[in-house]
């Protein structure tokens, strides 16, 4: 697997207070470049999150696994001006996206914020008071998804699922997924169309998109699923779609539709194991359509987008999904 250089941590050092971004700039190249979210809480330490998980950034440029009077905290003039910067000065602009909870940067990036929620008849109309920002840092693995064409897309395209805990690499596995379909890796140049409806996997900036979703895709950027979907079918004659966190049941229906008019798909949700994909309405309803080829679990570790198991439906209506088999021993990286 070829690891890019990955720039991520620099996009997100611009919207940083200037003594934060001293101390993340000081971090070793091996830390600075594994950093997968920062974590800003008002008045509190900061949080780097790692492939080993949650540390704390000193004043020295290091990080600290213990909790002591050496580690960077956030003002709350700070952490509010951070906010501002993140909505380029026009906070009042970006206010249904702060209402979702999330912010989408160039690149890809997601910038989660929470506050106090002003709420009408159950809907979150405004959020104040924000004081927890969590930047998530894109990264671009090529090849990460090599496991996953070799068993499901060799020669051919499948209706596949890619579930994961949260940060198990779902995004980045079904980009590099795209990438290689799209340039012909599965047999043929597929027509595909990506559905980026948040602005996520392609990052696409000004015209372009700012991560390799390869050369034959089609990026339809802040479409809501069910829409996208619908459009691309109607407009794009796709081979194969691309859809990041199927939530809903109404997304799973537009789905297995447009299987039915012969389109293939690749989606991702969150499910940690085979259980939860049973249990979950969602991804129950798509696999037991019989109209899914495989579910791919993805584990936590060190190895963005180790696949844990493949469990095959084999295309028949089955509710306990099929055969799997083990991929730690089948499949792995070395």
């Amino acid at each position: 697997m070829k690891y890019l250089n990955n720039k991520g941590i620099n996009d997100i050092l611009f919207y940083l207070p200037l003594r934060i971004k001293d101390a993340v700039y000081k971090l070793s190249d091996t830390n600075k470049y594994s950093v997968k979210e920062i974590r800003l809480r008002a008045d509190k330490p900061v949080v780097i999150v790692t492939e080993r998980g949650s540390s704390f950034l000193t004043g020295n440029g290091k990080l600290s696994y213990i909790i002591s009077d050496s580690l960077v905290k956030i003002t709350c003039d700070e952490l509010s001006e951070t906010v501002k910067r993140v909505c380029e000065y026009s906070v009042y602009s970006h206010q249904e996206e702060i209402n979702q909870s999330f912010i989408t940067l160039s690149g890809g990036h997601r910038v989660g914020l929470c506050g106090n929620a002003v709420t009408e008849h159950g809907k979150i109309i405004s959020v104040r008071d924000i004081n927890c920002i969590n930047f998530r840092v894109a990264s671009e693995r090529i090849g990460c998804a090599n496991e996953i064409m070799t068993s499901l897309f060799n020669s051919r395209l499948s209706n596949v699922i890619i579930a994961g805990p949260p940060m198990s690499g779902k995004t980045t596995v079904l980009r590099d997924l795209v990438r290689q379909i799209s340039d012909g890796n599965a047999g043929e140049y597929y027509k595909c169309v990506l559905i980026d409806e948040r602005q996520e996997i392609a990052g696409t900036s000004s015209l372009k998109t700012q991560c390799n979703v390869g050369s034959n895709t089609d990026v339809f950027t802040s479409y809501p699923k069910r829409t996208g979907i619908e459009l691309a079918v109607r407009s794009f004659s796709p081979d194969i779609i691309f859809c990041d966190e199927i939530a809903s049941e109404e997304e799973a229906e537009v789905i297995l539709n447009a299987i039915m008019c012969g389109v293939k798909f690749a989606v991702s949700m969150h499910c940690s194991c085979r259980e939860e994909l049973h249990r979950r309405k969602v991804s129950k309803a798509l696999l037991e359509s019989g109209l899914f080829d495989a579910a791919v679990i993805l584990d936590r570790g060190e190895n963005v987008g180790k696949v844990r198991e493949i469990i095959r439906t084999g295309g028949e209506k089955n509710e306990n999904f099929g055969n799997s088999f083990d991929c730690d021993r089948n499949l792995h990286y070395g």
